[in-house]
């Protein structure tokens, strides 16, 4: 289980975030919410409510208009660069294209064992490899994908490879946007089955960004529905998606198929 983080302060407080691209209006006003310790969230809405640019933003990877972002208690923005190198050990993304978010020159070995050689350089050859070998376990994976490169998966292997990569520092906190968007229906149901399993296992809070409502009830515990860069609908994911008191909130939930039950034993 992750630690480090034992006293029961929020890891991540977001107060009156805005984010505005160029000179044009404000593509997320006002947005306030907390996740604690091995908290589930989940962030919904249609495309272009602003769901990617929120993860953007608490990333680091985009600077904000207005508003505070406090990742362990702590007050941070786009400009801090030592500050968020700090943070890169304790929250760690998984993106929505898994091929693009390997190197392709990179076998399955190298990309895994990276991290480690850059936040854990306490660590030698064989303790690094101990370390992937038992993350790529932990994702479903066998030493047989060791040497290969990117190209050589299918889409389900490569995020399969990104999630033990960003799961390898043990996080605080996961940040998931759009991770099982890409893939087949089928390799989206065992995705986000493992990532249930990991987040149960570890502790890890979970941030979890998706359009489709059935995953994110399955996953999360709570959720966030996004419209027009605004917070509508906030809460328990058994209140909000299971007795929706907006009609937006009814249109996504209607609108999105239920997700299916991973078949056991297919190769992904």
């Amino acid at each position: 289980m992750t630690r480090g983080l034992e006293s029961k302060s929020p890891l991540l407080q977001v107060q009156e975030l805005a984010v505005r691209y160029l000179a044009h209006r404000d593509v997320l006003r006002g947005v306030s919410f907390e996740l604690t310790t091995g908290d589930t969230l989940g962030i919904c809405g249609e495309s272009g409510s602003g769901k990617s640019t929120l993860v953007r933003a608490l990333l680091g990877l985009i600077p904000v208009a207005r508003g505070d972002i406090r990742w362990f208690g702590r007050s941070v923005d786009s400009h801090g660069t030592a500050q968020w190198r700090a943070l890169r050990r304790t929250v760690q993304p998984v993106f929505q294209d898994p091929l693009a978010s390997l190197d392709p020159r990179m076998r399955v070995l190298d990309s895994l064992a990276e991290p480690l050689q850059v936040h854990r350089s306490d660590l030698g050859r064989a303790a690094r490899e101990e370390r992937v070998a038992i993350a790529l376990e932990r994702v479903g994976l066998t030493d047989a994908a060791l040497p290969r490169y990117p190209h050589e998966l299918s889409g389900g292997q490569c995020q399969r490879v990104c999630i033990a990569r960003a799961m390898i520092l043990e996080p605080s906190v996961l940040v998931c946007d759009e991770p099982v968007s890409a893939l087949d229906v089928s390799v989206q149901a065992q995705i986000v089955a493992l990532l249930a399993d990991l987040q149960r296992d570890s502790g890890t809070a979970l941030i979890f960004v998706s359009h489709n409502l059935a995953i994110v009830r399955r996953l999360c515990r709570r959720v966030l529905i996004l419209r027009q860069g605004n917070i509508v609908a906030a809460g328990s994911s058994l209140d909000v998606l299971g007795n929706p008191a907006d009609a937006y909130t009814r249109r996504l939930i209607a609108a999105v198929p239920a997700v299916p039950r991973p078949a056991s034993g297919q190769e992904t």
